[in-house]
């Protein structure tokens, strides 16, 4: 009678109660829901007030059978509401929706920490040109501003989460712009989020994927604890009832009006601030709000994963490739919705983890990272080009923590969320201007007219040979620049700063680009993007035939990266026996 009339008690014990606990199984009873022992049952906290006098009451007398009691982290969310709703409030009290008074605080929270920031940096740019500091007194007191600024930033996007989390992860990329305290700070950001309880996730599989029934009837085993956890989902691995070993992608319940609010903040700021700032980060921001959509539905994440999956298995004529360049997953036929995705299992290390080992050890193989470095950009550069120019489709979200080494040592990237899909014109214009930025004796008046031709529209004042400058610093090394440009972002000279405009289209293509230069200046190597292209490029644009390695070849690439690898591993271990 309590759960239909909602009386004003203490304890509100549902007949149904059994149905709750078993949708909570477990590991949620520490968090949201506890047994209590009572004689009368009827005291609900939550649908009305109480008092320590009917708290006393409750306490019933020994030998009554224990009841259930949930205890709600929200006003709104009653136990009587809980037992009737079973799933999703039972996710409510986990991880409750955002209500208007919450998300003004989250954007209040934003504002107060990034406008100080930016106010800082302006300040002190304007005072250090006027005042007259020694030699070293400059860096000194710069250094001590990046540490300020990215311990504050990235405790703000800590705390946040959301969307500021992918935000850093698109900053901690950036070792070629931003000063290294914010790459430091801002790399610990990744993969971070605290994770689900493993039954909530279990219960959201169930219904979503399975109609309700018991997580077993479709899987022999499921780990609970998550092989990451980020802004939108979680995943976790397990095996299938046919031993197949899979990956199981689990949406974050209401993260949706989360995420959008967030974006929309950063785009305010991004529009506000866009004279400060010198890229166009609003367009940026902009280009991944829009793609977040097909995020938010892992239905689009599987058809555009696995489109680049057989992508990755052919060659341009069409053959199969002895080994891809890149690895993905392929999601597993059947089991895919909205908010739960079934995909391959890769067994293997993503950057971020690798990076977080070496750190915590102390200790750092330059051998063994200049191997990996080399053969990391050789992947993504040859991974990318075939996604760019023969497919279209490409991985719009590439950050080290979606990027993974296997153990056999090749390279994969995971999370398909955020994709694109590039219309012919623009593919044949890329193909074009790799060609143009291969050869020994550039045209850089050509290179600026297909630069043009993208839709790239320069300031009034700006000399045309910023357009080819533009080329030249996200597709080909830095070493030269046309017009006495210079290749650093925040610099007065920098082409950046000529931009008025830049095609939405070409901001993923450029995340692309930037990543693998910013690797490359992580680890030193030179390396051309537009030169590894250019024989794609040519095959797009005139059917050349493209001088692949053969399988054989690959097949003796291969063990001379074993033999590469073993070898950087013993001299590793042998400079500390040294040592």
């Amino acid at each position: 009678p309590g759960l239909d009339r909602g009386l004003k008690s203490e304890w509100c014990v549902p007949r149904r109660w059994q149905r709750l606990r078993k949708v909570l199984r477990g590991g949620v009873a520490m968090r949201g829901v506890r047994e209590i022992s009572g004689a009368s049952g009827r005291v609900c906290p939550s649908c009305g007030p109480s008092s320590a006098s009917t708290r006393r009451r409750s306490s019933g007398s020994a030998g009554t059978a224990p009841r259930l009691a949930v205890v709600s982290r929200r006003r709104d969310i009653t136990p009587c509401r809980a037992a009737q709703g079973g799933l999703r409030y039972a996710t409510d009290l986990v991880e409750p929706p955002l209500t208007p008074v919450q998300r003004a605080k989250r954007a209040a929270r934003f504002w107060s920490a990034t406008v100080p920031i930016l106010v800082a940096y302006t300040v002190a740019e304007k005072w250090l040109n006027v005042a007259s500091y020694k030699e070293g007194e400059k860096d000194l007191l710069w250094d001590r501003l990046h540490q300020w600024g990215s311990s504050k930033l990235s405790r703000t996007m800590n705390d946040l989460k959301g969307f500021y989390v992918k935000s850093g992860q698109l900053i901690s990329t950036r070792v070629d712009l931003f000063p290294h305290a914010y790459i430091d700070r801002l790399s610990e950001l990744q993969d971070r989020l605290d994770p689900l309880p493993a039954e909530v996730v279990k219960a959201v599989v169930s219904t979503e994927l399975l109609g309700g029934e018991p997580i077993e009837t479709a899987f022999s085993s499921f780990e609970d604890k998550p092989l990451g956890s980020a802004s939108v989902a979680q995943v976790h691995k397990a095996t299938l009832k046919s031993g197949k070993v899979v990956a199981v992608k689990v949406m974050r319940p209401y993260i949706e009006p989360k995420l959008k609010g967030d974006v929309q903040n950063i785009i305010k700021f991004a529009k506000a601030f866009e004279d400060l700032l010198p890229l166009d980060y609003y367009l940026v921001f902009t280009e991944i709000a829009e793609r977040m959509e097909d995020e938010l539905d892992f239905r689009q994440e599987a058809k555009a994963m696995d489109k680049i999956n057989d992508l990755m298995q052919r060659k341009p004529d069409g053959t199969k490739r002895f080994r891809p360049w890149l690895h993905t997953p392929r999601s597993v036929e059947g089991m895919v919705t909205k908010r739960v995705l079934v995909m391959d299992f890769l067994d293997g290390v993503t950057l971020t983890q690798i990076g977080e080992d070496a750190k915590e050890s102390g200790q750092t193989n330059e051998a063994l990272a200049k191997l990996i470095g080399e053969k990391l950009i050789k992947a993504l550069t040859k991974g990318f080009g075939q996604m760019v120019l023969q497919g279209g489709l490409f991985h719009g979200d590439p950050h080290p923590g979606n990027i993974m080494v296997l153990k056999n040592g090749d390279i994969a990237l995971l999370d398909f969320g955020q994709t694109k899909q590039l219309t012919p014109r623009l593919q044949s214009q890329l193909a074009e201007l790799c060609v143009l930025l291969e050869e020994d004796d550039r045209n850089f008046s050509s290179i600026a007219d297909v630069v043009a031709a993208m839709g790239v529209k320069l300031t009034p004042e700006a000399k045309r040979d910023a357009l080819s400058a533009c080329a030249v610093w996200m597709f080909d090394s830095l070493s030269e620049m046309p017009g006495n440009y210079t290749p650093d972002e925040f610099s007065e000279n920098s082409p950046v700063r000529s931009i008025a405009s830049f095609p939405q289209d070409l901001v993923m293509v450029g995340r692309a680009a930037v990543l693998i230069r910013g690797i490359c200046a992580f680890f030193d190597i030179p390396w051309s993007v537009s030169r590894a292209w250019a024989p794609l490029a040519r095959w797009k644009l005139h059917g050349v035939p493209m001088e692949e390695e053969s399988e054989a070849q690959r097949r003796v690439m291969a063990w001379v990266d074993k033999v590469k690898l073993l070898g950087a591993l013993l001299a590793g271990v042998l400079g500390r026996i040294w040592a």
